[in-house]
């Protein structure tokens, strides 16, 4: 017994584990070992007595962390004591026996699994002891702690995911599409004749300075017209079927079937059997007179003879009027305004033939040199006057690239910062002579000119931070509120959002040519 109590504790464990099943036949038991049996014996009557009273003849210990692998002799220990394992789970294991347990066993299992054996008994009908259910809230107040946790964290991770979301695809794009602005400006220019001024160099604008002499004439209506007087002529055909010659005196009645009166203008006879045609006039003229093809009656013959002799008209009758023209100082005047601008058509046609080789050619008549010929005077009695002009005509001619390309920077470098030029070609210059001078070869020429100008691509015409936050309705109402906005286009990212994200640099502005 002295060597026995020697033994190191973890002699001690393996001791019991082996024979604990034969601890009744082992002579080595100290006495603690006895006293604690007896209590076992003791605690084992009670359990029977419980038992007998519950149906049920099963108990649960629950096992927590545990981490242990039974070994043969745990297990022979449990076969023999009639404990079966029924599962192994971490960090809980399991037990399922049929029988109470000792105190003896639950110290060592203590031992075996380093933890407390928590045991109750399940109560018949599958209702749980008092016991049971305190100790089943107990073990539920972690589980539900363990679920709030998950479920909040499964909440804060969701919200996180939007968040980025939002901040990785969430944007909106708008392609501007900015109006073409008006951009006028003006230069002057000297022109140089090159053949006058050879030794220039070629930053200086050469061609041609000279005069040339045009002629021209053309005929022109007088148009002073005085009314002297009014007539309606015509012609008619008498008819004779009677079987004698009919004479008919000038101013012999005609009589139309709408009771117009006529005359007839000189003597005329009317064969027997045939007819004689006669000029005739309107008794008294009027618009009215110029009747279209009719019959006539002669009213002076016996009555029984004028549906044998009488006249009768193929065409109408036509009225006129006596008229007086004279020429007149305006006639004069609209007349070498006219042919002016017939000169200097001529002299284009001629100097575009004579200097194809210019881009450019401008014309002036001098006022100064024009000389006139006209073969009436003012007051003559004339339907029409001839006039005769010529003049000599100043042309300054030039190829034009070199002006283009001075326009152009001109035009550029007075834009506004944000602005630039879209479109400018060579149509769009106007040239205007101002003064020459023959003798020095030199001409200065003023120039005018427009074009086109746009929002430069990264102009900055729409402030970003104006547009946080607004819906798509307020957004249109702004964008259509800029005069420098043509049109525009929106697009949200995702197509389902319709607002504008509250972060700048999620707003994505582009000028559009």
């Amino acid at each position: 017994m002295e060597e026995a109590s020697q033994l190191s504790k973890a002699t001690v464990k393996k001791i019991v584990v082996k024979k604990l099943g034969k601890s009744k036949k082992s002579k080595v038991k100290s006495e603690k070992s006895k006293v604690k049996s007896q209590k076992l014996e003791v605690k084992s009557e009670k359990a029977k007595v419980k038992s007998e009273k519950l149906k049920s003849k099963s108990k649960v210990i629950h096992v927590r962390n545990f981490n242990k692998i039974v070994s043969p002799e745990a297990e022979q220990f449990l076969e023999e004591d009639s404990i079966e394992v029924v599962e192994k789970i971490k960090p809980n294991a399991v037990i399922k026996q049929r029988s109470a347990i000792s105190s003896e066993v639950k110290d060592e299992l203590e031992d075996i699994f380093d933890d407390k054996i928590i045991s109750h008994p399940i109560a018949s009908h599958g209702k749980l002891s008092h016991a049971t259910k305190i100790n089943d809230s107990k073990k539920n107040k972690p589980i539900n702690i363990y679920k709030k946790i998950a479920v909040s964290f499964i909440f804060l991770t969701i919200l996180l995911v939007a968040i980025i979301f939002y901040f990785l695809f969430v944007n909106v794009s708008i392609v501007l599409i900015p109006n073409q602005e008006d951009a006028s400006n003006s230069l002057t220019l000297d022109v140089y004749d090159q053949q006058k001024n050879p030794v220039l160099n070629s930053s200086v604008i050469l061609g041609m300075v000279k005069q040339v002499e045009v002629k021209e004439s053309k005929t022109y209506q007088a148009s002073n017209k005085e009314v002297l007087g009014q007539e309606v002529i015509g012609k008619v055909t008498i008819v004779n079927d009677y079987n004698k010659d009919q004479p008919l005196m000038a101013t012999t009645r005609l009589l139309s079937s709408d009771n117009k009166l006529f005359r007839i203008k000189n003597t005329v006879i009317a064969p027997a059997g045939g007819q004689v045609e006669a000029e005739v006039y309107a008794d008294e003229p009027s618009r009215e007179m110029a009747i279209g093809p009719t019959k006539f009656t002669i009213p002076g013959l016996w009555a029984g003879m004028q549906d044998k002799i009488y006249g009768k008209s193929a065409v109408a009758m036509e009225y006129k009027e006596k008229v007086k023209t004279t020429i007149q100082q305006s006639d004069i005047d609209q007349a070498v305004n006219d042919l002016k601008i017939v000169l200097i058509a001529k002299t284009k046609e001629q100097v575009n033939n004579d200097f194809k080789d210019y881009d450019q050619v401008i014309y002036e008549i001098d006022n100064n040199s024009i000389a006139q010929q006209l073969d009436s005077k003012v007051g003559d009695e004339k339907k029409e006057f001839t006039l005769s002009i010529k003049a000599m005509v100043t042309v300054v001619a030039f190829a034009d690239e070199k002006v283009f390309q001075l326009a152009k920077q001109k035009l550029a470098s007075d834009l506004p910062n944000d602005k630039e030029l879209a479109n400018f070609s060579k149509k769009n210059i106007v040239y205007h002579l101002s003064s020459f001078d023959l003798k020095q070869g030199t001409a200065i020429t003023n120039i005018s000119f427009t074009g086109k100008m746009v929002l430069k691509k990264n102009a900055e015409i729409i402030d970003r931070k104006k547009l946080l936050g607004l819906t798509n309705e307020q957004l249109n109402q702004y964008l259509g509120s800029i005069p420098e906005i043509a049109g525009y286009e929106i697009k949200f990212s995702p197509s389902f959002i319709k607002k504008v994200p509250n972060l700048v640099d999620r707003i994505k502005v582009e000028v559009k040519r």
